[in-house]
């Protein structure tokens, strides 16, 4: 079930429930709000595991959003999981991490300024002991 079909469907029994309400009610500005959080907690946990994520990061917002900001969020995700899906990098069913492997370790003589060891001179690159120490930093200040 799509976010907007789930969202309609949540809408109907709303809407349902808001018949048995006195009508003064649904004029206060009190009631509204509070009517708003206890739609949108039961919405939010009753959503697919696909979104988790998003589900924890609104329900750690204060003050909650209204229903209506969450489903234009829950809409974005959704078109964003199924870009994902479509493109085979993301399985709607089994979300996971995209695993990169880092590059090697490169070679210090091919690249002069990359990073030295804790314990490795920048300057001769062995180690042992840092620039400053280094036995070498005698020969190229004479010349």
């Amino acid at each position: 079930m799509s976010i907007q079909e789930f969202y309609s469907a949540m809408t109907d029994l709303w809407d349902q429930l808001a018949l048995t309400k006195l009508t003064e009610l649904k004029a206060c500005g009190a009631y509204i709000e509070r009517r708003e959080q206890q739609r949108l907690v039961p919405f939010l946990t009753t959503l697919r595991s696909d979104f988790e994520g998003l589900r924890g990061s609104i329900l750690h917002r204060s003050p909650l959003p209204s229903v209506d900001s969450v489903v234009s969020e829950l809409l974005a995700e959704e078109i964003r999981l199924q870009c994902y899906s479509e493109k085979g990098i993301l399985s709607a069913s089994n979300p996971s991490v995209l695993v990169v492997p880092s590059k090697p370790f490169s070679n210090h003589q091919n690249n002069p300024y990359t990073m030295v060891g804790f314990d490795e001179c920048s300057l001769c690159k062995h180690k042992g002991h840092w620039k400053a120490q280094c036995p070498k930093l005698g020969q190229y200040n004479q010349a």
